[in-house]
């Protein structure tokens, strides 16, 4: 009886053991707060979850759509914060910027 008790206690640990739970998993950005959209998951690509906008100085993807977008997000980042661009560096890579630092201006 022992026996049966304990190979029990195992299978039901070892069953829990490989669950995960997530939590802010979404379809579309209306599910999300403010400053948040749904985006793609880094790790499992048929997940969404809730990430925030980006600041500045964070990478960000050109292509991210506005938010509230109603359809579904294909990238893994959100758009940028208000105010700011998602704009191409020097070293080739995306961040959000304020968009008058790379305008030239003429007076």
């Amino acid at each position: 009886m022992k026996t049966i008790f304990s190979l029990l206690l195992y299978f039901i640990i070892l069953s829990n053991g490989f669950a995960a739970v997530i939590t802010g998993a979404c379809e579309k950005d209306p599910q999300c707060g403010v400053g948040m959209c749904c985006a793609v998951s880094l790790w499992i690509r048929n997940l969404r979850m809730c990430a925030p906008m980006g600041n500045e100085g964070e990478e960000c993807h050109p292509l991210s759509h506005k938010v509230p977008y109603f359809g579904k997000r294909l990238h893994h980042t959100c758009p940028c914060i208000p105010n700011l661009a998602c704009i191409r560096t020097a070293e080739g890579k995306y961040k959000c910027l304020p968009q008058f630092k790379n305008q030239d201006l003429f007076f």
